[in-house]
């Protein structure tokens, strides 16, 4: 474990998060851009390369016992219509720590707020991110996290997966509120190296208790990685009676301050959007302000949450995932102007 970097506490002004809320906020919602008749849809990452638009998604099947995730590749001329593309992972009966559960997530995706949103390359590679695990079932305990490399990243038979988790709830430096299961990862690399290192990765993982919290872990060769800090950077649990989850990190950056947007929920309520703004990555300063994404319509009766933000066009695009009371989970979009 590398701890934290000495650095000086610096709230963020309220004028600047209302500012970043003003940048982010998309009030206008088209519903499903991606559903699954039999199977439920999960955490969008969207990127834009060779010349279209491209979403990683995950699914399972709605007989969660019998299943796990997979990742799936749909493309874009609009980042409104998409179009199935093929698998990024597929389960298997290998018998590996990841052979039954394989969610992936687009990694070094350009960090600006208003770049390329392309994903870039490193050592000739692109990286995909993933949840693994080796059980059937909905998320079952314990999860790890792994990362594969390919040539392509709209072609999943380019990709190779590591031989191990880059990260395990079981090993010996895990903290304390980490210990069950590992969740969502964002890895991106930090030109500024705020951490002292090249690559960043932020995720959520569940501990004993169940909470999830969110953390970092670093790495300078995109092979050997280190847990940073020793405690979560956003802890929206301790103090909170009744909060369950602050989870799924999208980090993007603004001049030099960097805009977390993450969900949160809180049991027996409805998860939804929200940020978190931050100069050095340790020390955050919450939105106080009305959720960017939350259940308003029927369609998302249950949850708005799960979020990753496109800026195209002038226009801010949210893709979140939406759950309503009739067991449909599916990929949806807000945007910050009409599109029709």
């Amino acid at each position: 474990m590398i701890p934290f970097r000495d650095s000086v506490k610096r709230q963020v002004p309220e004028n600047v998060m209302r500012q970043v809320f003003e940048r982010l906020k998309t009030p206008y919602k088209y519903g499903a851009v991606l559903k699954l008749p039999q199977d439920l849809t999960d955490s969008a990452s969207v990127f834009f390369h060779d010349g279209r638009w491209c979403l990683y998604y995950i699914s399972i099947s709605k007989n969660c016992d019998t299943s796990g995730y997979t990742t799936h590749i749909a493309v874009s001329s609009d980042l409104l219509h998409w179009r199935e593309q093929g698998d990024l992972f597929q389960r298997d009966d290998s018998g590996r720590w990841d052979s039954k559960q394989i969610a992936g997530y687009a990694a070094l995706t350009d960090l600006d707020l208003f770049g390329t949103n392309r994903i870039l390359p490193f050592d000739g590679h692109y990286y995909v991110t993933y949840l693994a695990g080796n059980s059937n079932g909905y998320e079952p305990d314990p999860l790890y996290m792994g990362l594969a490399r390919g040539t392509d990243p709209a072609n999943g038979q380019s990709f190779r997966r590591f031989e191990q988790p880059i990260l395990s709830p079981l090993d010996a430096d895990a903290r304390p509120d980490e210990t069950r299961t590992l969740y969502k990862s964002f890895l991106f690399e930090d030109a500024a190296r705020t951490t002292g290192h090249r690559f960043v990765i932020a995720y959520n993982a569940k501990s004993q208790d169940c909470t999830e919290r969110i953390f970092l872990a670093v790495s300078d060769d995109l092979v050997h990685f280190e847990r940073y800090g020793s405690g979560p950077v956003l802890d929206d649990i301790t103090g909170h009676p009744g909060e369950q989850i602050c989870g799924d990190p999208f980090i993007r950056k603004l001049g030099n301050l960097y805009i977390m947007v993450y969900f949160r929920y809180r049991y027996g309520g409805k998860a939804y959007d929200t940020f978190a703004c931050s100069y050095d990555l340790v020390h955050w300063t919450r939105w106080q302000g009305p959720p960017l994404i939350q259940s308003e319509e029927p369609f998302e009766d249950l949850h708005a949450h799960k979020p990753w933000l496109v800026y195209a066009n002038n226009t801010v695009y949210h893709f979140y995932t939406a759950v309503n009371h009739t067991n449909e989970r599916f990929i949806a979009l807000a945007t910050s102007k009409p599109l029709r």
